[in-house]
């Protein structure tokens, strides 16, 4: 069928993994959204396309992760050690990453004297490279541990410095929760979305820019062939079998909207076979157009999401879309 209607629709897809593997294939998941290539995913095709994303510098797909290093003192560590006590370290991470401050979060861990400091993979890859001409020992550091966890993505220093020695642990996503848990500035653990709307609600989405976002690319995806889908209206609901996925009943106002849709739908096609690539023949494309889109953000973003977009004076679908984002947050006890 040429043109079909869906109901906008909310997939949580749970906290970014903490495990490399895992968190691949998530961000293969996201990237391939994109170029509508989820037919391409195999089994060990998550690093060979994350390694080429990285190549390329497509770094926004990599924000779909979350690398959360816990920093505890050695226990070994003698008064006379040159090494600097864990909060001296902590402090001075922040004093050296304050214009930067959007891209780490610190929290303290629980029974410990040591912190947590996370970041998605891209916030790594800059911050590392920020610090490698500013503190060297630092870069270093980091790169040294973050090779130990995530191996594909970074790799081991070239050179080696005199730099802090403490204890770096790799936070899992239940610990990241249960520091959130008790302390719910710590905003550690990254919480990932797929939704299923139309483009003109994905530029509203697009707007909290604390989030990270992969959409579905009307350039790259070529719709001639896979046929166009479009957003149900509100006004269609009551003609409308979501489960069925078709109209109840032909009357005029559902008539009507599919005739527009299939104009719409032929012009598209008309400028196809004339030659216009995908990127250019869209531009006759409806606001309406289905857009799947992933949203990765950290609680406070989520938060401040819910309380504008679950609102009254909210588009009614950007509406159900924060009030299922609601009911998911309140399924783990955030709400």
């Amino acid at each position: 069928m040429a043109i079909e209607f869906v109901k906008t629709r909310v997939f949580p897809q749970g906290m970014a993994p903490a495990d490399e593997r895992q968190a691949l294939e998530l961000i293969e998941i996201c990237g391939r959204t994109a170029y509508k290539s989820e037919d391409k995913i195999t089994e060990d095709s998550a690093r060979s396309f994350v390694l080429m994303l990285k190549k390329h510098g497509h770094l926004s797909v990599l924000e779909h992760s979350n690398a959360v290093l816990g920093i505890e003192e050695n226990v070994c560590r003698s008064p006379a050690s040159s090494i600097p006590p864990i909060e001296t370290f902590r402090r001075s991470l922040v004093d050296r990453l304050e214009v930067r401050n959007g891209y780490h979060r610190f929290a303290s861990i629980p029974s410990s004297t040591g912190f947590a400091m996370g970041g998605n993979y891209r916030s790594w890859i800059d911050t590392v490279g920020y610090l490698r001409d500013r503190e060297p020992r630092y870069a270093c550091f980091f790169q040294k541990h973050l090779n130990r966890f995530y191996p594909n993505l970074f790799e081991a220093p070239e050179t080696s410095f005199e730099g802090p020695e403490y204890r770096v642990s790799l936070l899992r996503e239940e610990e990241q929760m249960g520091i959130l848990k008790q302390d719910p500035d710590s905003d550690l653990p990254v919480f990932v979305f797929k939704f299923i709307c139309d483009r003109g609600i994905t530029h509203e989405v697009v707007r909290h820019r604390v989030l990270s976002f992969t959409q579905e690319s009307t350039r790259y995806v070529n719709y001639g062939n896979k046929g166009m889908t479009v957003i149900l209206p509100e006004e269609l609901e009551p003609f409308f079998d979501a489960q069925k996925g078709s109209f109840t009943a032909r009357n005029p106002l559902v008539q009507m909207w599919i005739q527009r849709a299939e104009t719409i739908f032929k012009w598209y096609q008309e400028d196809l076979k004339r030659g216009l690539k995908p990127q250019t023949a869209r531009d006759i494309l409806p606001n309406l157009l289905k857009s799947e889109i992933m949203v990765s953000g950290r609680w406070s973003g989520w938060k401040h999401f819910i309380a504008l977009r679950d609102s009254k004076q909210a588009h009614p679908r950007i509406r159900f879309i924060a009030q299922e984002v609601r009911k998911y947050f309140e399924s783990i006890d955030l709400f």
